[in-house]
């Protein structure tokens, strides 16, 4: 079986959708960039395919079920948290610092 970090350094999880959570949330960086299930993330994929966006996912950071991937698109960064295998949540950040910033200084 594929793993969450080489479903990502592959090019994403359109050929490996099982590896998102059925309730898998996506926060952009900006106001209604939100997905709130595995079908809308994947419908944000096709429209960016559409529209000609291309990223090239690169796992940067990892920390036990917690990674910080670069994109390859605008600057921005994303944390993914993984439970039980699958991605359960994904948030944006506007640099790689920040990314690891929010992780580093999370709660709990």
């Amino acid at each position: 079986m594929v793993t969450v970090k080489e479903a990502i350094e592959s090019g994403g999880f359109e050929a490996h959708a099982d590896l998102l959570a059925p309730d898998v949330v996506w926060v952009g960086r900006y106001p209604g960039e939100l997905c709130r299930n595995r079908a809308e993330v994947l419908e944000m994929f096709r429209r960016a395919r559409e529209n000609g966006i291309q990223a090239k996912p690169e796992v940067v950071w990892e920390q036990g079920d917690t990674l910080v991937v670069d994109p390859h698109l605008d600057g921005r960064h994303q944390v993914i948290l993984v439970q039980e295998g699958v991605v359960s949540e994904v948030r944006a950040y506007a640099s790689r610092e920040a990314a690891i910033a929010a992780v580093e200084e999370r709660p709990w």
